[in-house]
Formats: C-alpha cells, structure tokens, sequence
C-alpha cells in the first residue's frame, strides 16, 4: 500500500521534472538524516529559476486540499522561502514544510548541503547536478564554536541576575523567563557543543537523539517549576553545570569527529 508520505511526493516530483523552471528537487529533513517515522513531516524544497512566488504556485497546484497555510514571514525579504501546508484527510501529525530556493542564491544553497548539519539530502532530480551534499569548515566552524564558548561565559553572571533581580522583586514570571531562555538555553547549548558541536544552535531539537540519558535528565528537571524557592536552587544548580561543562571543555577540547 502507498503512504501518504509517498504519494504527496511522488505528484510533486511528476509535476516539476519536467518544468523548465524547476532543476532540482530534493527532500531535507528527517529523510536526509535517516530518522523519518510515521509522525514526520515533509521537508521539501525545489531550486527554481523562476521567481519563489511562481515556484509554490506550481507546487500548490498538485497538492491535496489546503486547509491551512502558513507562509514564514522571514521568508519574504529571503532567497529561500518556506511555506508549511496543512491539508485535509492528511495523516496524524502531517503536514509539508516546502522551500523554494532561486538558483542565483549559491551560498544559501551551500548551507543547506552541509551534512554535518542538514544530513545528506534525498534527490529526486538535479537538471544541472547543483544538489551536492559537503562537509563543513571544521576550521571556520571551530572558530565560531570558540567565539560562542568565550561569549557563554562571559555572560553567565548577567543571565544569573537578570533571575535573581525579579526574582527578589517577587516577579516571578519576568524571572522565569530569564531563567528558561538565558540560563537553561547556555546549559543546553553548552551540552550541544560537547556532544553535538555541528548542532548545538539546534536548542531543544532532537534532544532526545543527540544528548546522552543523564543530560537528557538534567535538562528534563531543570525545566520544572514549583516555586520562587525552586526556581532560586535551580539557579544555583544550573550555573554550577554551566561551569562544570565550560572546565570540561576547555581541557578537552572541542572535539569535531
């Protein structure tokens, strides 16, 4: 039996192959890093000669009903533009996250082809062989990592007070705030650099792929909260990790496989 999955596919690939105006179709997401499950989406993105406006159009037009549509509002002054799409009688979970790429925008799509990152894509087909999975710059990367390190530090002390300031004015919500997106979001990105330094931007994506069982515990406590009494331990708690992971680090090393 043909999923759903495969035969949204397959209709797109039928409608642009032979389209002028489309050279390359290829699928990013959970089928370029081989996790794909009955829940995944669709990541779908076409290099279009044509402007992006005209290169949805014709991918709309094999689609099944639209009950929902969703244009990124970054994607509007950008040379890739994305659009998700709900559609009716689709699967649990569905829907098709679709990219459309000008082919005059070569370092955008470099980005998109380093596997480290992005995984290898699935192609479907490339009139002009422009869809070529690479590595990544572990020189300018591992640059960027040190940057990043030096700025995580650096900042610690502020992200501390800026919860324990609220906090002591009994504005509880302001200090959870920064606690969430400040100090648990520099563990987290510390924990990425440690053990996915490719990803570690990624936040609290693929937590559970990427971060070994006792981070993944860590990272699950720190994220609840009882009281103004917890939330000030949890400080305590989470600026140690910090540091420990920081020492950690920098007598190992960033360690790019």
């Amino acid at each position: 039996m043909t999923s759903y999955r495969t035969t949204y596919i397959e209709s797109q690939i039928e409608a642009l192959r032979d389209n002028p105006k489309i050279i390359a179709l290829w699928e990013a997401g959970s089928a370029a890093t081989g996790t794909t499950d009955q829940y995944s989406d669709i990541d779908l993105n076409a290099l279009c000669t044509c402007g992006t406006d005209e290169a949805f159009s014709l991918m709309e037009s094999v689609m099944p009903p639209i009950s929902h549509r969703y244009i990124k509002p970054s994607s509007r002054s950008s040379d890739l533009q994305h659009r998700i799409y709900f559609h009716e009688g689709a699967p649990k979970h569905f829907f098709a996250d679709l990219g459309a790429i000008s082919e005059d925008s070569p370092e955008t799509l470099k980005e998109l082809m380093v596997t480290e990152r992005h995984g290898t894509p699935v192609v479907y087909f490339d009139e002009k062989g422009l869809i070529k999975p690479q590595p990544i710059d572990k020189e300018k990367w591992l640059a960027k990592l040190k940057t990043r390190l030096e700025d995580l530090e650096a900042s610690l002390p502020i992200y501390v007070l800026q919860v324990l300031k609220p906090l002591d004015r009994n504005q509880n919500t302001e200090a959870f705030a920064f606690y969430y997106h400040g100090l648990l979001r520099r563990l987290v990105e510390l924990m990425g650099i440690r053990h996915r330094p490719y990803r570690y931007d990624f936040e609290l994506r693929y937590l559970e792929r990427d971060f070994p069982q006792k981070e993944q515990d860590a990272i699950h406590e720190y994220m609840k909260y009882t009281d103004p009494d917890d939330l000030r331990k949890k400080v305590a708690l989470i600026q140690r990790d910090i540091e420990e992971n920081l020492t950690i680090i920098k007598s190992q090393g960033i360690q790019l496989v």
